[in-house]
């Protein structure tokens, strides 16, 4: 959970989008444009890190993820133009793969059997604290600071509390320790838990399908996310009161990690992540009318309960599908469905701005993807229990 607080350091450099922009002259698709080499590192790299995670074990991952974030802190804190932006981007991808849903999802499944979607929630939920805490720290430095302050300050003040949790306690379960032990070894739990190879689970449409419903997460969530504050802003609202709604949608997520850790134990996997897309669907079905206050708060804990439980049920389902012994080499895989869908969010919703002078064909687009994931979903749903 700690280490992945320093997850959060992204979700903040996007409340920063209005200092940038007006500070270096840049546009919103110029600003939008980073997400793209930003996921396709993020993306191609999970791979690498769930085999990573397997050779060398979770904690060398962890340990060299924060390193890069140190790095990518100091390059995007003291950027000039957007080569600089763009190393930044892909020093921070680098930095979230390694402690990320691959990495830790993969301990945890190896540390927990009977609670492994509790332990999940409490794990992932790392990642909307650590957001709450870097977007209340930059508003509080921004006041008499820069956002280049306010970056460094920040960013590299939260490296430096989680590294020693990164060294000295985050681990691999030993022989006899973790989910092995919880195990009994009957003719049901082997049939259970089978685990199907990478090469094989390729070939199953249950691997497509929630490929598909990831892309779909991606470009709604990194494209809104990366919009979020300049459109609230077209609205009416000020700095204060959209920094506001973004903490309310990343606080909704803690909420969700933890429950979605508890629904995880009540219902099926795919049940719950069909039920969860359903949500997110919802959520954006509200986005048009922003500029209603109730409408923006229902917005914002909606869609801040959808996109954080994603990190808690997909990971289930994909155990579920393919069992934990290649969980972290399908997982990583998977991922690879946010280098589409993560690069067109932002550049879509910034180029739609650009041409209409509104956002509203782009959020129109996104409501027409996920209404097709929530159906496919279903039909996996219906799949696995015929």
């Amino acid at each position: 959970m700690l280490c992945q607080m320093g997850a959060g350091f992204f979700y903040a450099s996007r409340a920063l989008s209005a200092e940038v922009i007006a500070d270096l002259g840049w546009t919103r698709t110029m600003w939008a444009s980073g997400m793209a080499p930003m996921l396709l590192i993020s993306s191609v790299s999970q791979a690498f890190v769930g085999t990573a995670c397997v050779r060398f074990g979770v904690r060398p991952v962890v340990l060299a993820s924060l390193l890069c974030l140190g790095i990518s802190v100091v390059v995007f804190g003291s950027m000039q133009n957007l080569t600089h932006f763009y190393l930044a981007m892909m020093l921070l991808a680098l930095a979230n793969a390694g402690i990320g849903d691959v990495s830790i999802g993969s301990v945890i499944t190896k540390w927990f059997e009977r609670r492994r979607s509790l332990a999940l929630g409490f794990a992932m939920v790392g990642s909307n604290i650590g957001s709450i805490v870097y977007i209340s720290a930059m508003a509080e430095v921004l006041v008499d600071s820069s956002w280049r302050v306010a970056a460094l300050t920040v960013g590299l003040g939260g490296v430096a509390i989680i590294l020693p949790f990164a060294l000295f306690v985050v681990r691999d379960p030993r022989v006899g320790e973790g989910a092995e032990a919880e195990v009994e070894e009957s003719a049901e739990t082997i049939s259970r838990s089978r685990s199907v190879p990478l090469a094989e689970a390729l070939r199953t449409p249950a691997f497509w399908i929630l490929f598909y419903s990831l892309f779909c997460y991606a470009l709604v969530q990194l494209g809104l996310i990366d919009q979020f504050v300049l459109y609230l802003a077209d609205l009416g609202y000020s700095e204060k009161e959209a920094f506001g709604a973004l903490q309310l949608a990343v606080g909704a997520g803690i909420a969700a990690k933890l429950g979605a850790g508890v629904v995880g134990q009540i219902i099926s996997a795919r049940t719950a992540y069909l039920v969860n897309t359903g949500l997110l669907l919802i959520s954006l079905i509200l986005v048009p009318f922003a500029a209603n206050g109730f409408v923006l708060a229902l917005f914002s804990v909606l869609f801040g309960l959808s996109t954080s439980s994603r990190d808690v049920f997909l990971p289930l389902a994909v155990a579920d599908a393919f069992g934990t012994r290649y969980f972290a080499q399908i997982y990583g895989v998977m991922i690879l469905a946010f280098v589409p869908g993560g690069a067109l969010g932002p550049i879509v919703l910034a180029e739609t701005h650009r041409l209409f002078g509104h956002y509203r064909p782009g959020f129109f687009a996104c409501i027409v993807l996920t209404g097709g994931a929530c159906a496919l979903l279903a039909f996996l749903e219906r799949d696995r229990k015929r």
